[in-house]
């Protein structure tokens, strides 16, 4: 503790959990979970700490070479022969064969009892319990495990209050039912007139002695993808005040409790007539009902059905009736419903994390396909501050052969896609009227390969290309592209981007948009022009000096990347509309915005988001004049200025995952009050962006603002938009590059992930002077990195480094 390294925690406590226990847990989960390796003797000589020249700790664990030897020596056996019959049998864990003299079932726990006992002998005056600290290490780190691992962990007394899973079974009905309920948001949001798709909850008979595990979690994941909760209470019996107090108290904010009329009865027909007079907008997509303890069967799920042939029903039983899956029909009548499935069972609402590995997966860093910071479990993502100790430093020649190896691939790439769209479209385009026509429907066939495209090819068809481009390749012109994109990054709270300024992210976009534009000269030698329309202060105001510094940053990459002042054009959003539609264009416009801002304001005077935030949301959308008001919050909620931490010491990202781990929870007894403080400054900021950011956008709709950026030019979308081409440079998931931090996953891609889950998957910081000592370039795997033999750090393995790559679709 006294050799702490720079930069480390400066609380001891949390320094040791950090720094040891939390590795040696870590150490324990990965080598029983992934490669069935039981880590039978932490305390031996076959395992140790590992320290630098200085003393200082490295947060590192390390397994000596004598593992790989069979003998009495070994710390950890392979789970070969024993393996499959203990999981057959649920054999108790410590009857699995171990060359150890300690049992494997008590070893860890026993382990950190005595670590605890060390720290209390150094520290004797801490005020907190250090073993309580390091439980809560362990149950931290013991979630989200293999099912038959911690099926194995649950047969040990010391495990059992440990081991945790969710059943494949589960997870597959929830994701399901989630995925259904995104696409009918979206298909709202097209689409205004769709109806309200809800998840309807109940009868929960009783939800005021007993949480329901997850469905806090859930009530986030459906509000965050656009749709809503809503509970049935079990009757005009049950008031609805104290059934919404009992979901408070067990984590559910301003929950929607539905009571039925004595006329109605208490079943689905009371339910459905309940919803219409609460909102006849509402279409309920998923039905879940509660198994009674008492009964055989959940009784009436049939009369669901027929009440709501369009949903998903779940039915919530405990493990010994839903482990199967099977549910058995209801004894009572009940209206047939002709080729219904039955609904599935699941024990809890719990879903396993997104950067979890999923099951039969290689055991290596993992990152989610998450698109948006709320599909995040942030309260079970680690933050592992112990990885700067383990960053990369590159000098200015390993940048530079770096960068050199990703355009050089672009370049190589370009011309295989130039020469097989002249192969595949040659002989078809023989009978073309023009040679333009024929040129044009060459680049359209380029634009529209897999490593560029993004959505569905009918947004830009051929027709539509003919039409936007032929008048310049006529001319002989190089064709006009706009691209809005953001010269920063949302770094606000450390959970999407570790730094304000462009990272590889953005490099790999430009070296992707060199790709494209090669290709395309090949066909057609004047080939392509873009503007990148930076949109700064356009919709929210930010810092000048900041945005100043990302765009000469752009610039700086554009011109590593290749990409010449001739062909691109890094320039600011509404200066462009100046340039080609006058000052008094943009004057109208801001006019109208103000306008349109004034009648917002208006219509939802009287609003407190941080009186009951949800309520308040759907309050807003009722009243919302024009319309995406509270879809636009949802998302500018997690990208807004943030405060700082109480004091002079900055806010973390542990800190801000607290926050946002359950952001509309204002309630006194749910978080310290700090988090709720700092819950309602995030709130009250996002509501005042949202307000601007909303008459923007219906400003910029009315004046035809974007398309007008450039007249005649081609408008260029990271969405998927019809009458736009769709590109996503670097492929995968679409997360905008200002919004995540650049990325080499394990596989050598270049990619975007949000920074937090980065660093629950223990990727280091690869600094480079490009952007300088002040922010990482990038994050790589740590198990793709290597000592350096001078001691100076860490390096990339060069092999590695050799596979890396853009993503091809």
């Amino acid at each position: 503790m006294d050799s702490r390294p720079d930069g480390a925690d400066t609380d001891d406590l949390a320094f040791v959990v950090e720094y040891f226990v939390r590795p040696l847990v870590r150490v324990f989960r990965t080598a029983l979970d992934s490669y069935g390796l039981v880590f039978a003797d932490p305390l031996g000589p076959d395992t140790a700490f590992e320290l630098r020249t200085d003393l200082a700790a490295t947060g590192r664990v390390l397994v000596m070479d004598s593992l790989s030897v069979a003998g009495a020596a070994g710390l950890m056996t392979r789970r070969a022969a024993t393996l499959r019959a203990a999981r057959e049998s649920e054999t108790d864990l410590g009857a699995l064969t171990t060359w150890s003299s300690r049992s494997a079932a008590t070893a860890v726990p026993s382990t950190l009892h005595a670590l605890a006992e060390a720290f209390s002998r150094a520290r004797p005056d801490s005020r907190t319990d250090p073993g309580a600290a390091f439980r809560e290490v362990l149950a931290a780190e013991m979630r989200y495990l293999r099912s038959d691992t911690a099926r194995l962990l649950s047969a040990h007394a010391s495990w059992a209050a440990w081991a945790h899973s969710v059943p494949e079974q589960q997870e597959r009905a929830l994701a399901r039912l989630l995925a259904r309920l995104q696409d009918r948001a979206r298909e709202c949001r097209v689409l205004p007139d769709k109806p309200l798709p809800v998840v309807l909850i109940g009868p929960l008979t009783d939800v005021v002695e007993r949480a329901l595990p997850g469905l806090p979690q859930l009530c986030r994941d459906v509000w965050h993808a656009g749709g809503e909760t809503v509970f049935l209470a079990e009757g005009p019996g049950c008031p609805a005040a104290r059934y919404a107090s009992g979901l408070a108290r067990y984590g559910v904010p301003d929950p929607t409790v539905l009571t039925p009329r004595s006329a109605d009865g208490a079943g689905p027909a009371a339910a459905a007539a309940a919803l219409a007079r609460w909102d006849r907008r509402a279409e309920v997509v998923a039905c879940l009902t509660v198994l009674d303890p008492t009964a055989r069967a959940p009784v009436g799920w049939e009369a669901f059905a027929h009440q709501f042939p369009r949903a998903t029903l779940l039915v919530i039983g405990d493990d010994a009736r839903a482990g199967s899956g099977d549910v058995p029909m209801p004894s009572s009548p009940t209206p047939q419903v002709p080729d219904r499935p039955e609904p599935d069972v699941v024990q809890a609402l719990e879903m396993q994390s997104p950067a979890t590995a999923q099951v039969n997966t290689p055991p290596a860093p993992t990152l989610p396909t998450a698109r948006s910071l709320s599909s995040l479990r942030l309260d079970v993502l680690r933050h592992n501050p112990a990885i700067e100790q383990h960053a990369v430093r590159w000098s200015g020649e390993e940048t530079r052969l770096f960068v050199d190896h990703l355009v050089t691939a672009a370049r190589r790439n370009a011309d295989r896609t130039a020469r097989a769209a002249r192969d595949t479209l040659g002989r078809r385009l023989v009978g073309a009227p023009s040679d333009a026509e024929r040129t044009v429907r060459l680049m359209h066939h380029i634009l529209q390969r897999k490593q560029f495209k993004h959505g569905p090819s009918s947004n830009y068809p051929p027709e539509l290309a003919l039409r936007e481009m032929l008048p310049f390749v006529r001319r002989g012109e190089p064709v006009p592209m706009a691209m809005v994109f953001f010269p920063n990054k949302f770094a606000h709270s450390k959970l999407k981007a570790v730094g304000d300024l462009p990272d590889l992210a953005e490099l790999a976009m430009l070296v992707r948009l060199l790709e494209l534009m090669e290709a395309v000269h090949q066909v057609y030698p004047p080939g392509l022009f873009f503007f990148l329309a930076a949109d700064n202060q356009h919709y929210r105001a930010h810092s000048p000096a900041k945005l100043e510094e990302g765009m000469l940053t752009m610039s700086r990459y554009a011109g590593a990347a290749g990409l010449s002042g001739k062909v691109v054009e890094i320039v600011a959003y509404d200066e462009l509309a100046e340039r080609h539609q006058g000052t008094a264009f943009v004057a109208a416009h801001r006019a109208l915005r103000a306008r349109i801002l004034a009648e917002y304001r208006a219509a939802l005077r009287g609003l407190d988001i941080t009186l009951g935030p949800l309520r308040t949301l759907r309050e807003a959308d009722i009243r919302d004049p024009r319309g995406n008001f509270a879809d636009l919050f949802r998302s500018l909620v997690f990208s807004v200025r943030t405060p700082g931490l109480p004091g002079a010491m900055p806010a973390t990202g542990s800190w801000w995952s607290e926050v946002y781990a359950d952001l509309y929870n204002l309630a006194e007894d749910c978080a310290t009050p700090e988090v709720i403080a700092a819950r309602k400054e995030v709130l009250t900021t996002a509501w005042d962006d949202t307000l601007r950011y909303v008459a923007t956008w219906h400003a910029d709709a009315h004046t035809g603002y974007r398309s007008k950026l450039v007249p005649g030019g081609v408008q260029v979308s990271l969405r998927p938009t019809p009458g736009r081409i769709g590109l996503n440079l670097l492929g995968g998931t679409a997360l905008s590059s200002a919004h995540a931090t650049g990325a080499i996953d394990t596989r050598g891609v270049v990619s975007r992930e949000f920074a937090v889950a980065l660093r629950d998957q223990c990727f280091v910081p690869l600094y480079s002077p490009l952007l300088g000592p002040g922010q990482p370039f990038a994050m790589v795997p740590v198990t793709a990195t290597q000592a350096r033999g001078d001691g100076a750090g860490a390096r990339i393995d060069p092999a590695f480094l050799r596979t890396t790559r853009l993503r091809r679709r």
